[in-house]
This record gives C-alpha cells, structure tokens and sequence, in this order.
C-alpha cells in the first residue's frame, strides 16, 4: 500500500472495491484529512476509460503510478479532487 501527505491530507492507493473477487477494479484513493479518521473515497476512471476488464493488482499499480504524480488535493463541498 502507497499512502502519501499531499496538503494536509492523507492520500493512500487502493482499488474500487477493495475487497478481493471483484469482477472489475477501477484504481482508487482513499483521502483523510491530517487529523481525522474517516477516509472519503475517490475512484480515479479518467485514467480507466476503455477497458473491459482489470485484475486488482493491476489497479492498484494505475492507482499507485498516478498517487506519485498528485500535487494538490482539492475539497469542494462533498467532493474530492486529486490534481497533477
């Protein structure tokens, strides 16, 4: 697991679903505020498009590979925003 502190915030990569025997996985964050323990989720499918099928280990690579290009964190209301 990748976890990484980006502006105040806990960013660590997953999958959507996290749990095991999925048909799909779509690479994922998990986004806490530094200080709280509720973590929000935020799937990444801009970087998915087009695809029919993806182990989660493969999506947890996507997912580990765009959290080391992340810059900023974004919160808008209730939603979530990860910027490169």
């Amino acid at each position: 697991m990748v976890e990484r502190e980006i502006t105040g915030f806990m960013v660590r990569a997953t999958t959507e679903p996290e749990e095991p025997g999925a048909v799909f996985y779509e690479p994922a964050f998990r986004i806490r505020k530094i200080g709280e323990e509720y973590e929000h989720p935020h799937a990444s499918y801009a970087i998915s498009q087009d695809v029919v099928s993806r182990t989660q280990e493969e999506a947890l690579r996507m997912a580990e590979a765009e959290l080391r290009e992340i810059t900023d964190v974004i919160w808008n209301g209730e939603k979530w925003d990860t910027r490169p």
